[in-house]
């Protein structure tokens, strides 16, 4: 049996990576259009309105939310005011994180003690 030349070996690898790209690239087209489907305009309402369902259903997490967000905003309105400063806005979206995280933070520790 003859010792296979170089350029036959050269040609076998071309050919096993030319197969090893073609399934690779039908594989990414069929995960691209599993994206593209799960993103149509449809299948992101129908999962907001469920999200929003299963939020509104749990009454308890709701409120806490509201509470949460509501008293960060009212926070920063304190503290920014109606000032066009960026320095105090950036402030003011900061306490504004903090405050809406240690609201909803003291509100979960009430409901587990509870």
């Amino acid at each position: 049996m003859k010792a296979p030349k170089q350029t036959d070996i050269l040609d076998h690898k071309i050919a096993t990576l030319k197969i090893k790209r073609a399934t690779a690239f039908t594989e990414l087209k069929e995960q691209y259009f599993v994206v593209h489907n799960s993103i149509t305009v449809s299948n992101i309402v129908n999962q907001g309105i469920t999200e929003i369902y299963k939020t509104a259903t749990n009454n308890d997490n709701l409120y806490t939310n509201i509470a949460s967000v509501l008293g960060g905003y009212l926070t920063k309105r304190l503290v920014v005011g109606a000032s066009k400063n960026p320095f105090k806005q950036i402030l003011g979206y900061g306490v504004q994180f903090a405050v809406t995280q240690l609201i909803s933070k003291i509100s979960n520790q009430q409901k587990n003690q509870k």
